[in-house]
């Protein structure tokens, strides 16, 4: 009897592990799908990367405000509109180039967490860490598969800025995270008449820097750029793109996507060429376009 009690102990020990085991399964799975709710990602068929990092809305369960006690420049201010351009400006490039580029956007309230930050300033609480790790495990991702697929790609980080209202600020840490773009094809890739910039400035829009010895003063760039950009050898260009009010208002936000899609594809016309294996990203690029979008 002494035997017979003691293996259904040992029987009912098996249970409980297994059941805690299943707890623990689903607790982590649901940990991972939590966060990926208040994320919008998109898989592309271009080397372009959008991100947009701060117009998010939606609280965070469990999360309360970050009070930013001794962190630098702490700020929760939403760029009001800039989620809803990110995704304008990709529908923009899919029907612009036949193809989506790759998208990913934080649908969550920058001031539960702001994942343009290193960890230790982007988050107060432990259960906010999950959402943003699946954020930057997002854009992580999209970076490699564009590296994998292309060997190098562009990413533009979205954000607003209302100091200024009709202008936007580029910000690369003053061409540090443009550092392959400038090493193949000079300044002229970031300032000249067939950049990004300079085909939004030939549209009429107001771009800071602009002229004069061009360095970056203001919005100079944030995390994104500084650990995505390719000064680190990740073959992505990173820009920062910080749109004044006037031009993400919701009655301009079409025209501003549109206009943005437009310089992006001259752009990619005239410099994204050429590939470490020696074939043409043009031809790749056409290639990715003819595909169309999954």
């Amino acid at each position: 009897m002494t035997h017979v009690r003691r293996s259904r102990r040992i029987r009912a020990a098996h249970w409980v592990l297994a059941l805690v085991l299943f707890a623990h399964g689903l607790g982590s799975a649901q940990q991972t799908a939590e966060p990926a709710k208040l994320l919008t990602v998109w898989a592309g068929m271009l080397p372009i990367i959008l991100a947009a990092p701060h117009g998010g809305r939606e609280p965070i369960p469990g999360v309360l405000p970050r009070r930013g006690n001794g962190v630098p420049q702490f700020t929760t201010e939403r760029d009001s509109n800039t989620a809803e351009l990110a995704e304008a400006i990709g529908s923009a490039i899919r029907r612009r180039l036949g193809a989506r580029p790759y998208l990913v956007i934080a649908r969550f309230e920058r001031k539960y967490v702001d994942v343009n930050r290193p960890q230790g300033a982007a988050y107060e609480s432990p259960e906010a860490k999950p959402y943003y790790d699946a954020y930057h495990r997002a854009l992580g991702d999209a970076c490699e598969l564009v590296r994998g697929r292309w060997t190098a790609g562009l990413l533009l980080d979205i954000h607003g800025q209302g100091s200024v209202p009709d202008t936007i600020f580029r910000g690369t840490d003053n061409g540090r995270s443009v550092a392959a773009l400038q090493r193949a094809f000079g300044h002229e890739a970031l300032t000249g008449p067939k950049s990004i910039m300079g085909q939004l400035a030939l549209k009429g829009y107001k771009i800071i820097p602009n002229g004069g010895d061009g360095r970056e003063r203001r919005y100079t760039g944030g995390y994104t750029t500084r650990i995505y950009g390719s000064h680190r050898g990740t073959g992505i260009d990173a820009i920062q793109l910080e749109f004044g009010r006037d031009l993400r208002a919701r009655r301009n936000l079409d025209r501003t996507a549109r206009d943005l899609a437009d310089a992006v594809a001259v752009f990619a016309k005239e410099y994204v060429r050429f590939r470490a294996d020696g074939a043409s990203k043009t031809e790749v690029w056409e290639a990715g376009t003819r595909r169309g979008p999954d």
